[in-house]
């Protein structure tokens, strides 16, 4: 791989809640919709992870 390309995770973690939600509210096919909502629930365990202090997932 590239020493320059960015990784997914690397791009996933850039993204903010708020944005994969805009993401998800432009999406126009059905693979595109069920892959930003499933980001977007992988982003909010994490979160809460953070919040709790213990892993959830």
């Amino acid at each position: 791989m590239n020493e320059n390309k960015q990784t997914l995770f690397q791009s996933f973690i850039s993204y903010s809640i708020t944005e994969l939600k805009e993401l998800l509210a432009n999406a126009s096919e059905r693979d595109e919709v069920l892959f930003y909502q499933r980001l977007i629930s992988l982003k909010l365990g994490l979160a809460q992870e953070k919040v709790v202090g213990a892993e959830l997932l």
